[in-house]
């Protein structure tokens, strides 16, 4: 019996082991690292075909046929994307299962590749062809008994090579913490070290056009900082006749009208009958309108010169030049250059299990882009009373000061480092939505949620047509828990009494419920079932009790996941896709992140 126990002990730990990875052929200094397992422990492979082959779309482009085929599939996508004629057969001849990319810090921060040696006499005569067919100086390489390093150059390589053998990443306490703790081995494993951030603040500092790049990154998708964006600038208008609402550009229809007359007088007789003439346009032939296009062209350049491209002087014009004077002193923000110098790392796992598909991350909340928006363990709370037919929802419980700080952080993540006077800027949140930073904290309440119904993709570019006077109203909202009564007082100063407001409201017992679409507040309102009582919602989101933030979405609801992906994929992948369930959970000094995807 003994002898039974033990043999099946073993055969439980060689399913489960893992083989050998990329990080033994990369030095410990390596700043970013993304590797694939193509052969991962414990039947993941099965599990990964399985449940990519139920996306139509997938398994065409992949070409699917068995398990083997994933392999093969995948070097073939990396092959075509390479900018030369290459076969998959090219790697796959002679490569293993694992390979990954990495950063690596040389004189500069470098990306080569690491990829596993099946056969090195094949690798050095298939890698030594495509030097030869796809020309010098576009790959460089060294192919060692176990793994074949790829670079821009042969020296790179070399040299990475070199460095791997003091000591690897594999041997790295950090690499080894952050990904162990990101839990079970799985098809890919990220790493980000602590020292990639201020890595990153020198090449930023090195080249200002990195800012562009560095601040969106970080922003994260958090939709409490686009709705206050959007609240100042609804706030900014007077929805009753499209006029800045703003204390010094607020104008009376008299003044509108006197400023209209004073243009017109400024015009001269031909230009007034041109004028009159174009008013009628969409009346005229295409003959007509032709010669009118014509005549007023004419007009213009008599009274102003040709200012056609054509005349302008592109040798008196340095773009390269004007952008660099423009970006000169720019800077990452001195709030945000602190958190990312102060940067602990991200460890993370791709992994299948049981049809569905999970990515689980352990890293600082830089990364989150939540900027401490958010804290305490009501995130699930929070979204678990919306309707169960809810398509998308997000929600959490609100951090103290998170009203100042979504204010603040929207304003410098456009200042580029200059200095940003935080008065000024909090005054002109008050000016233009009528709240003060408490108003906005109290429409927060305690916990908020975000939601959207089946359909809402479809009202949203409706509503966004301007040229379409019926489009409907988009059936999003926000419940928000806390003292009911604070909220809709504090919201009626943004609503400024109108029945037209975007910011509408119903109570839901202790909640209220806000948005555009007063119908559907009603249904948040009297939801007869609720996410809660889906298992569908449990799925998505298990063991999320205590997370800071969660994001639901059902992906059959609707046509969004085709709009979103913007064809990419369709409404046959959508079908066989059941739920998305994102946690946030904060764990000791970094957030743990699990996304979720089940297929039907």
């Amino acid at each position: 019996m003994a002898a039974v126990v033990g043999g099946g002990a073993w055969a439980w730990q060689v399913w489960n082991a893992q083989g050998p990875q990329a990080a033994e052929a990369l030095p410990a200094n390596t700043l970013a690292y993304l590797a694939v397992d193509l052969d991962p422990p414990g039947g993941q492979k099965v599990a990964a075909f399985n449940t990519l082959r139920k996306l139509p779309t997938l398994k065409k482009e992949l070409g699917l046929g068995s398990a083997d085929d994933l392999r093969d599939s995948i070097v073939g996508e990396v092959t075509a994307d390479s900018g030369c004629d290459l076969d998959a057969s090219a790697i796959t001849s002679w490569a293993g299962d694992r390979a990954a990319m990495a950063v690596v810090p040389l004189d500069e921060p470098t990306v080569v590749a690491a990829v596993q040696v099946d056969d090195a006499a094949k690798a050095k005569e298939r890698l030594e062809k495509i030097v030869r067919e796809c020309g010098e100086g576009e790959l460089g390489y060294v192919v060692g008994e176990k793994w074949a390093i790829l670079a821009e150059t042969t020296e790179i390589a070399r040299q990475v090579a070199d460095n791997a053998k003091g000591r690897t990443l594999a041997e790295d306490s950090d690499f080894q913490k952050l990904t162990k703790s990101a839990g079970s081995a799985g098809v890919m494993t990220a790493f980000l070290a602590p020292e990639a951030g201020k890595a990153l603040l020198e090449e930023v500092d090195k080249d200002p056009y990195l800012s562009f790049a560095v601040l969106p990154l970080l922003a994260g998708s958090d939709p409490l900082a686009s709705v206050v964006g959007f609240s100042q600038l609804f706030g900014s208008f007077d929805s009753s006749d499209d006029v800045y609402a703003g204390e010094d550009l607020e104008l009376s229809d008299e003044e509108l009208e006197e400023m209209q007359a004073e243009y017109e007088a400024s015009l001269s007789p031909e230009e007034r009958r041109l004028h009159e003439r174009m008013e009628n346009y969409d009346d005229l032939t295409p003959a007509e309108q032709e010669a009118l296009d014509k005549e007023m062209e004419a007009f213009y350049e008599k009274e102003y010169g040709d200012l056609s491209e054509e005349e302008f002087d592109e040798e008196e014009f340095d773009e390269e030049e004007f952008i660099d004077e423009e970006l000169e002193g720019i800077e990452v923000p001195a709030d945000l250059r602190k958190d990312i110098e102060g940067f602990s790392g991200l460890g993370g796992i791709v992994r299948f299990d049981d049809g569905t598909l999970e990515i689980e991350t352990v890293s600082d909340p830089l990364i989150g882009g939540f900027n401490g928006r958010y804290d305490g363990t009501d995130g699930t709370s929070a979204i678990a009373a919306l309707p169960a037919d809810t398509a998308i929802a997000f929600g959490g419980g609100l951090a103290d000061d998170w009203g100042k700080r979504t204010v603040l952080d929207g304003q410098l993540a456009f200042s580029f480092g200059e200095e940003v006077d935080e008065k000024d800027v909090l005054d002109t949140f008050e000016k233009s939505t009528g709240l003060t930073i408490k108003d906005l904290e109290t429409i927060g309440g305690d916990t908020i949620a975000f939601a959207a119904k089946p359909g809402f993709e479809k009202a949203f570019a409706d509503f966004f047509d301007f040229e379409d006077e019926g489009s409907k109203t988009p059936p999003i909202a926000a419940r928000v828990t806390g003292n009911a009564d604070a909220i809709e007082k504090a919201l009626a100063k943004l609503s400024k009494g109108k029945d037209d407001s975007f910011f509408q409201s119903r109570r839901d017992g202790d909640a209220v419920v806000i948005g555009p679409d007063v119908s559907y507040l009603e249904e948040i309102a009297d939801a007869k079932k609720t996410l809660a009582d889906s298992d569908a919602f449990e799925r998505a989101l298990p063991g999320a009790d205590d997370a800071i933030i969660t994001m639901y979405a059902d992906i059959n609801a609707g046509e969004w996941l085709e709009e979103f992906s913007e064809g990419a994929l369709t409404g046959d992948d959508a079908d066989a896709l059941g739920t998305l369930g994102i946690s946030v959970v904060e764990d000791g000094d970094q957030y743990r992140t699990v996304l979720r995807i089940t297929v039907d």
